[in-house]
């Protein structure tokens, strides 16, 4: 059986008997993989300890360890007693053996209870997993831990201990479409087969594998996006929480068997990501609409692409060069439209309604209409044009381009088109196999299916008018005139 087959039988192995809880499951195994910690917030029995001592049989070996902290827990609660001999002999050492020190898997009920007494040496344990014990720091064997927790932490000593568990979530009771389920329940979860479970040898050649993994372009572009976004919304991110998520999507990669970290896996970053719950629903919404698609082709960065060529092209096409005339001056049009080579010139002036306005020489102040001066009963050859001065326009000529000119803005024109082209049809690529890609992925939710789906179809047909748009560019820009 290959390494993804194998995953997915631990993972089905894992849910078996557990109702509404196929995420969790997942995400757990997921944490052992990567060597990371697991934090489930939600109320008392909702399986958040019995997925942890699941999660113990799939390891080949190691011990499992569990306890419940209180305000009032005390070192030797985790860690073990200290040793009467060692204190003899002027050492300070505890005993260890069942304790949380050489446990490879554990579960530590009400994380934020940890007091200052027990903080330091646990932080330790948990990131560098290494334990100091009397003046010797020394390796622990832990593969993950399983934190549960009624509340957040308060207090800014227990922040370092939050950021500790890069995967995050919410458990919650078994729903109304459940329940009957629930209630009906018969089942007694057994222990794998010993071929299927995992040993430390293992996990470390994973680990290592994954790290030699790529991440796609398109991922990189993505995780600009997102830090972006979290910045907007105000969720800090360190860090070391960043480069704690590549490792984890590269492990997600390399156990579907993928030569590279890709958009999918992203579906893992709202769960590693927020810091407070209702943060979740945000980073789920920004992600549904970026996650199968490439950001450096979403519709909006396109058009405003395409929009700056358009000016380009009504700069290039605006015929704004003077004409001048043999001597060099520069032409003007009169009122009949001929060039002459005085700026300023007069016109017969016309009212609000475009009528042409008279004046009498004998009452110079008064201004009649041609029709006024017939009701009048005057003539017009006794009145006067009224003239005014006015700015002539510009005699102007079309601008003609050297051929290296519309050259260059033709085959910059044409990378952009050609980029545009294969992505739509990776697009049309990713539509087709989406649900496939779905279902074989060992850590994504089917309910992603239908919105990513959505999404792809909504994107392609709005880059498709792009496409059209500088397609039709591309024409008007081979049609400027070009210097003989």
């Amino acid at each position: 059986m290959d390494a993804k087959n194998r995953i997915a039988a631990l993972i089905e192995h894992l849910q078996q008997g557990l109702l509404e809880r196929e995420t969790p499951a997942r995400l757990a195994l997921l944490a052992a993989l990567s060597g990371e910690h697991l934090l489930l917030l939600g109320p008392p029995g909702t399986a958040k300890s019995e997925l942890s001592r699941r999660l113990h049989t799939l390891m080949a070996d190691g011990s499992y360890f569990e306890r419940l902290l209180t305000r009032f827990s005390v070192p030797e609660e985790l860690f073990g007693p200290l040793s009467i001999k060692a204190l003899e002999q002027d050492r300070y050492l505890r005993q260890t053996k069942g304790y949380l020190p050489e446990a490879s898997i554990a579960f530590i009920d009400e994380i934020f209870k940890a007091n200052s007494a027990i903080l330091n040496s646990l932080l330790t344990l948990l990131n560098e997993r290494q334990f100091d014990n009397g003046n010797e720091r020394l390796p622990v064997p832990l593969v993950s831990v399983i934190a549960a927790s009624n509340e957040l932490p308060e207090g800014a000593e227990l922040n370092a201990l939050y950021d500790r568990f890069l995967l995050r979530y919410q458990v919650a009771p078994v729903g109304d479409d459940a329940f009957t389920g629930l209630l009906t329940l018969n089942h007694d979860y057994q222990a794998p087969a010993a071929e299927l479970k995992l040993t430390g040898t293992e996990l470390a050649a994973l680990r290592q594998k994954a790290g030699q993994l790529p991440l796609s372009p398109a991922l990189i572009r993505l995780l600009h996006s997102l830090r972006r976004f979290l910045a907007e919304q105000e969720i800090p991110v360190s860090d070391r929480r960043w480069r704690k998520v590549v490792k984890l999507l590269k492990v997600s990669a390399c156990c579907n068997g993928q030569p590279q970290a890709d958009l999918l896996d992203a579906w893992l970053l709202p769960h590693c990501l927020w810091q407070q719950p209702e943060q979740q629903g945000r980073l789920a919404d920004w992600l549904h609409e970026h996650i199968a698609a490439d950001p450096g082709f979403s519709p909006q960065l396109v058009s405003e692409l395409v929009d700056s060529w358009q000016e380009r092209l009504d700069q290039d096409a605006d015929p704004v060069l003077p004409s001048l005339n043999e001597q060099g001056y520069q032409l003007y049009l009169d009122e009949q439209g001929q060039p002459v080579t005085e700026a300023r010139g007069q016109r017969h002036k016309r009212n609000e309604s475009g009528q042409l306005l008279y004046r009498q020489p004998r009452l110079p102040d008064s201004v009649f209409t041609e029709q006024e001066i017939q009701n009048l009963g005057g003539n017009l050859d006794q009145y006067q044009p009224l003239m005014e001065s006015y700015q002539r326009p510009s005699a102007l000529q079309p601008r003609a381009w050297p051929a290296s000119h519309v050259a260059s803005r033709l085959r910059q024109l044409d990378e952009r088109i050609d980029e545009l082209a294969h992505y739509l049809a990776w697009l049309e690529t990713q539509q087709q196999d989406l649900d496939q890609r779905l279902r074989q992925h060992l850590w994504l939710s089917p309910a992603l299916g239908e919105r990513a789906r959505t999404q792809l179809e909504q994107q392609q047909a709005a880059l498709s008018r792009q496409h059209e748009r500088l397609l039709a560019l591309r024409q008007a820009f081979a049609e400027l005139p070009v210097e003989d």
